[in-house]
């Protein structure tokens, strides 16, 4: 999920210009080691970025954590260009998400517009993960469900148990997964391991979890 915070003009960083009809062009870096919104350019309209995409032959895809989440782009998401030779990134606001069925393969669609409408489900309601088979993961790094558990019932027992919840190196979940562009999450009582397959929505519960077992396990009160 992206935070979009870069619009801090009072403390001299560049501000995310926004404009109605119009996507901004991302530097590449900030984007791919922080999720970070940094322009490179003006905003660009709409219709000129289209006709210049499909002019070059550019393949405009989803991306990981594009959903925005503040500031002036939230409820946009910034999506992946592809000419075969180098990545590129711009982030589009809310009220052009339409246009990109125009671009993006009908999946890779869908895929964005449920990870901005996971943006104002935080807890996942509605939402399940699976429990895995931690002999197959650990040992075949195979993803082999035992159990689905609700998100409510999946995060009570973490935070009754006391658990530590990390993201799994090298969890990334195919997008032709039951679980598309979701993640493997480890929770630990620090004696066993226990591996969940989080789906993409409930990612950011995942997230929250980590970083309030962590301020458990510190000894202070969670927020």
């Amino acid at each position: 999920m992206s935070r979009g915070g870069d619009e801090r003009g009072e403390q001299g960083r560049r501000i995310v210009p926004r404009a109605e009809g119009h996507v901004i062009l991302l530097y590449d870096r900030r984007w791919e080691d922080e999720y970070g919104l940094l322009p490179v350019s003006e905003p660009l309209p709409v219709e000129e970025w289209i006709a210049a995409t499909r002019q070059e032959g550019y393949s405009v895809a989803w991306t990981p954590q594009g959903a925005i989440a503040e500031g002036p782009y939230r409820g946009g998401i910034v999506v992946e260009i592809d000419d075969d030779h180098n990545r590129s990134y711009v982030a589009v606001p809310p009220e052009l998400l339409d246009r990109l069925r125009e671009l993006m393969d009908e999946q890779d669609y869908r895929m964005g517009r449920e990870d901005v409408a996971a943006l104002d489900n935080p807890d996942a309601h509605g939402l399940r993960v699976s429990r895995l088979d931690p002999d197959a993961w650990e040992q075949r790094r195979q993803v082999v469900s035992t159990k689905e558990l609700p998100t409510e019932g999946w995060a009570r027992a973490i935070r009754e148990n006391g658990l530590q919840v990390e993201m799994t190196y090298d969890g990334s979940l195919p997008i032709e997964s039951p679980w598309p562009g979701g993640h493997v999450i480890t929770a630990t009582d620090g004696a066993q391991r226990y591996y969940f397959a989080v789906p993409r929505g409930a990612l950011n519960l995942a997230i929250d979890l980590s970083m309030e077992m962590e301020v458990v396990a510190a000894g202070a009160p969670a927020p």
